[in-house]
């Protein structure tokens, strides 16, 4: 670990305000993985003004997130708890039941547009050997994800933020920068989802609140929404009806430009203040 307190850097992180600390963090970060990322798209062969696929999105994602935990750890100097926290057994119990309302509001909704007779069901050939085939690698994804994700966003960067601000002013900027941050990988389908986005980043914060810090619950969540659009792109499950307003049901990646998308973040809110509020 770096000696936080004699390399300037960490030192003026240490006693920096909290959104100086969110944003030094994510200069670090960036610069730390720009070394990976450059090869990388030479391997995948994108360059960063082509669109990108979902493929390359996703190994771009990978290498980015999987130095997040480490570089809280080394360069930042917290500690690895909330990490070891997502692998006891007390907690996989929340991050299952995380899981089960992530899946829950988005089937729910997805009947419910399906009933209205906005969304078609495509059975693909093969259908049973391509779920077993495909949810273990797309439940490993998910998860990787959302728990780094929680662990940044809903974990360090909330720590940073309590430092300094109220809890519901940490809520909001901690919600502000996640939806902003999707920027950089697609602006043009993102910018539509920036409400959705923000609204999403509130509720896993109030996951967050009603567990007392904790984030397995968020993870849960997070994961199940993954989870869930993952295995109906991947699997090409459904197709919107060419008629209806992409306001109203959405479009094929962006899932929180519409209606439906807010609905499915409304639906956890209300199951997390029901089921775990106080």
């Amino acid at each position: 670990m770096i000696d936080l307190e004699s390399n300037p850097i960490t030192s003026t992180l240490i006693n920096s305000n909290g959104i100086i600390k969110v944003i030094l963090f994510l200069i670090i970060w960036g610069v730390v993985w720009l070394p990976i990322a450059f090869p990388l798209t030479r391997l995948i062969q994108w360059h960063p003004a082509a669109p990108i696929s979902n493929s390359q999105k996703l190994t771009l994602i990978a290498s980015l997130y999987l130095i997040a935990p480490w570089l809280a750890w080394g360069v930042m100097g917290k500690d690895l708890h909330q990490i070891t926290l997502i692998f006891r057994a007390s907690t996989l119990n929340f991050i299952l039941w995380g899981y089960v309302i992530g899946i829950i509001t988005i089937v729910f909704t997805d009947l419910s547009i399906f009933f209205l007779g906005w969304l078609k069901w495509k059975k693909p050939p093969d259908f049973f050997y391509a779920i077993v085939k495909t949810i273990p690698l797309l439940f490993l994804v998910s998860f990787l994800v959302a728990a780094v994700e929680e662990l940044i966003f809903r974990g360090l960067f909330v720590n940073f933020l309590m430092e300094d601000y109220r809890l519901w002013t940490t809520a909001i900027i901690s919600s502000g920068v996640f939806a902003l941050l999707h920027l950089l990988w697609e602006r043009k389908d993102t910018i539509p989802q920036l409400p959705g986005l923000f609204l999403m980043g509130m509720v896993l914060f109030y996951s967050v609140y009603l567990q007392d810090g904790s984030i397995a619950l968020a993870v849960g969540i997070h994961g199940g929404w993954v989870l869930s659009l993952a295995t109906l792109d991947t699997l090409d499950l459904y197709e919107y009806d060419d008629g209806v307003n992409p306001w109203l049901c959405g479009e094929k990646g962006k899932p929180l430009a519409s209606l439906a998308g807010i609905l499915v973040v409304v639906l956890a809110g209300l199951l997390l203040f029901f089921c775990f509020g106080r």
